[in-house]
């Protein structure tokens, strides 16, 4: 066995533990995200609503969140959106999975892709090359760590990551919605479930978001 196959069997265990009744053909989307298979940002799909006049640029309390869940329940309910070439895949993927998995995929996706790359925006953003970016890799990385690194696939990443910042920098850069890079899967999903349902599927992905990102914070804090 690999060292990649033995990673998704352990993953499939455990995600057979968290989600019992599923078979292992729906948990293989999930058991992908856990071994790190990731599809990039969309940033084209940005719209807000207004409250007062004013747009919904980010969500301070609950009021604004319950507002800007209506909202967004309805609008992705409504989107029409061919998803571009990095999430064509992950669109297909939530199509033929149950929605509430579905959400709960794309909230963790989000985080985990969120984690992964804020180290190269901030390169990309001081206008660093690839070659700046990995030299503080190899400095920082771990004997471990660094031989598991794949160079070619970690510069295209680089590469794929500053695109997306300019794209966002183009067309978003006020909106401070995590939903706003992954609209077209979502609104895939959305789109499966019924009305009274939307709501609670955005609230899954959002719930999906934050803890996963904290996960990521805490082994992070751990390895230091």
């Amino acid at each position: 066995m690999t060292t990649e196959t033995n990673e998704t069997e352990l993953a499939l265990e455990l995600l057979r533990t968290a989600f019992p009744g599923r078979s292992d053909r729906q948990l293989m989307p999930l058991g992908m995200v856990y071994c790190g298979t990731r599809w990039g940002r969309d940033f084209r799909f940005h719209e807000v609503p207004l409250v007062n006049g004013q747009p919904l640029l980010a969500c301070n309390n609950e009021e604004e969140a319950g507002i800007y869940f209506a909202w967004l329940a309805e609008h992705l309910g409504e989107l029409n959106a061919e998803p571009n070439e990095k999430q064509s895949q992950l669109c297909m993927l939530v199509k033929k999975m149950r929605p509430t998995d579905a959400a709960l995929l794309l909230g963790m996706h989000a985080a985990f892709y969120l984690r992964e790359t804020e180290s190269m925006e901030l390169h990309i953003q001081e206008g660093h090359s690839f070659e700046q970016y990995f030299k503080e890799v190899e400095t920082l990385a771990t004997a471990e760590e660094l031989a598991e690194i794949d160079k070619k696939k970690e510069r295209h990443r680089y590469e794929q990551v500053e695109e997306e910042l300019m794209e966002w920098l183009e067309l978003a850069p006020t909106v401070g919605h995590v939903d706003a890079a992954w609209r077209a899967p979502l609104a895939v999903v959305i789109q499966k479930a019924e009305k009274e349902q939307r709501v609670e599927l955005l609230n899954v992905f959002y719930g999906a978001f934050f803890r996963y990102l904290e996960e990521e914070e805490e082994n992070d804090q751990q390895k230091e």
